[in-house]
């Protein structure tokens, strides 16, 4: 998860101008926008193309943003609108090597469980974002909304599909980490 208020300086600090502060923060934030990118892309390069082009226009845009506060939901709705945009143009995704996967994310146990990758990729975009954000970023239904442009209770109800679909696809199987907080959530 991004730790906003651990940012909210170097944001501030990179709105003003402050070339260093805004180089902290893309390696700061770079590791989460791929793995963002990564979960929704499953292709280690589209993820990596995804995360390159929200960093840039988190470079470009930064100095316009009126809220340091703001800053998670702002960067998450650019990494998830560059991974769909991305999506939507190749509409063919490489299945996810699980190796690949590993070396990228602090939920290796989870995501390496081939189980769970194909879960995950047989959900709609939409569901798969949501489910990505919420358990992964840790943001809440009303932060997956304003990431997603999206009412409040769509973005519950996007939560509750995939969850549902999740379930029946890992039928049987009870995987650690995100697939144990899916049952849990209820």
């Amino acid at each position: 998860m991004l730790d906003c208020e651990l940012h909210a300086d170097a944001v501030e600090r990179a709105r003003r101008g402050d070339a260093a502060a805004l180089d902290a923060l893309i390696a700061a934030i770079w590791p989460h926008a791929y793995r963002i990118a990564l979960s929704i892309l499953r292709h280690p390069m589209a993820a990596e193309d995804a995360a390159q082009e929200a960093c840039a226009r988190v470079i470009h845009a930064l100095a316009g943003l009126r809220c340091s506060a703001a800053f998670g939901v702002w960067f998450y709705r650019l990494v998830v609108r560059e991974a769909l945009a991305i999506e939507r143009r190749t509409r063919a995704c490489e299945p996810l090597d699980p190796r690949t996967v590993a070396s990228a994310s602090p939920l290796t146990d989870v995501l390496v469980r081939i189980d769970v990758l194909r879960a995950l990729g047989a959900l709609p975009p939409r569901q798969r974002v949501a489910i990505v954000l919420h358990y992964y970023a840790g943001l809440n239904s009303r932060e997956i909304a304003e990431v997603l442009a999206m009412p409040e209770g769509t973005a519950r109800y996007h939560l509750l599909l995939a969850r549902r679909r999740l379930e029946s696809l890992l039928a049987g199987h009870r995987p650690c980490g995100l697939a144990e907080a899916l049952f849990d959530a209820g």
